[in-house]
């Protein structure tokens, strides 16, 4: 290991490039792979925040995105009288388009009783909820990327809004949600009694999954998941649009850094021919050599990780801040998958060279 060390340190310029090359490929595949797990997660945060409520949903209707939920009066008041429900709060919800200063973009709009708060939004970046007929709370990426304030009039749908607050945590790859009272939404979507969901709360002595079965049992103009079912459902749609695309490119970037790794130390293993002949003639067996060898490689897959790794952990607060729509995840699970993965890659990048070292011919020393 100590000649490896002097090997590299002798090149500073050579050794700085292949770190920073090895880094630059641990950044890419952080990256990716973290916009990935965070926009799987963030896109169905909406459900994630329904207090581990059961969403009872029209029948054959599996997911939040890909599906418009319809269910009749009075499924809030059947679904009260069953012993398994403490609470059942109905939303309105419905997906159209925004449209600000001839811009257009697609989200999301949740009509909620503004009394209870039950799937309002949960966290506000400025100003307050909905407490009256006409205002509305937009989540902080859409108002930003439309430049509205507090306090500006918006189109919603057909009609015209105050916006009162501005809600965070409520944007992913390009969803986005805007809150109003029942009432408002019920005239916008010409609901008249009906509701799109209902979120029932488990009567205490009861789980999830006992309450949504026996409302699966007891009625059968509805279906009822549990929050996790239907968020996991919510996600595989969003897995199966962007999933193949993505992992298709961590694939690509785990290729990159597999060939930078090799090239890097193939190169220094190169240059350094002339001075492993010397050692070789002065009877240094092979397998020293490939022990250099390796250990030029994993000093500089040790230092491009560290490199590639903080920067990508700083970057998911960055983009989050600058973004907000796209969300990156880099978790300790994930640093550490990518720790053992660049040690694999650095393995592998080491084959060529150790090949050519185990093949040295002593005589090399002497062709200078």
């Amino acid at each position: 290991m100590i000649v490896a060390v002097k090997n590299l340190v002798v090149e500073r310029t050579r050794l700085i490039l292949s770190v920073l090359g090895v880094g630059f490929a641990v950044l890419l595949i952080l990256v990716m792979s973290g916009i990935f797990v965070g926009t799987t997660q963030q896109v169905t945060t909406y459900i994630d925040h329904s207090r581990n409520a059961v969403w009872v949903v029209q029948p054959g209707v599996s997911q939040m995105f890909r599906a418009v939920s319809w269910l009749p009066a009075g499924a809030e008041r059947q679904l009260a009288g069953l012993p398994e429900v403490a609470t059942a709060d109905p939303i309105l919800g419905q997906p159209s388009d925004f449209i600000h200063n001839g811009g257009q973009t697609a989200y999301f709009v949740v009509g909620y009783d503004t009394a209870t708060g039950v799937g309002g939004p949960w966290s506000l970046a400025q100003g307050r909820g909905v407490e009256t007929s006409g205002e509305v709370v937009l989540d902080r990426v859409l108002a930003a990327k439309n430049g509205i304030r507090l306090g500006g009039t918006v189109r919603i749908v057909d009609g015209d809004f105050t916006v009162v607050g501005v809600s965070d945590q409520t944007a992913a790859l390009g969803n986005f949600y805007a809150f109003v009272g029942m009432s408002d939404a019920a005239r916008l979507f010409r609901a008249g009694d009906r509701v799109s969901y209902i979120l029932v709360q488990p009567a205490p002595g009861y789980t999830p999954e006992q309450a949504a079965a026996t409302i699966n049992g007891r009625m059968p103009g509805a279906d009822a998941l549990t929050s996790a079912e239907f968020a996991q459902n919510s996600r595989d749609i969003i897995v199966s649009m962007v999933g193949r695309p993505m992992k298709a490119m961590i694939a690509i970037a785990t290729l990159v850094g597999v060939a930078l790794i090799g090239l890097t130390v193939l190169a220094a293993t190169s240059e350094q021919m002339a001075d492993f002949g010397v050692l070789r003639a002065v009877g240094v067996r092979p397998v020293q050599l490939c022990r250099t060898v390796i250990g030029q490689a994993a000093i500089i897959a040790a230092l491009g990780y560290l490199v590639g790794a903080g920067l990508a952990y700083t970057a998911q607060y960055l983009i989050r801040d600058r973004l907000g729509d796209v969300t990156i995840a880099v978790t300790p699970a994930m640093l550490g998958g990518m720790a053992i993965a660049t040690a694999v890659m650095a393995t592998l990048g080491s084959v060529l060279p150790l090949r050519r070292v185990t093949r040295i011919d002593p005589a090399l020393a002497f062709r200078r």
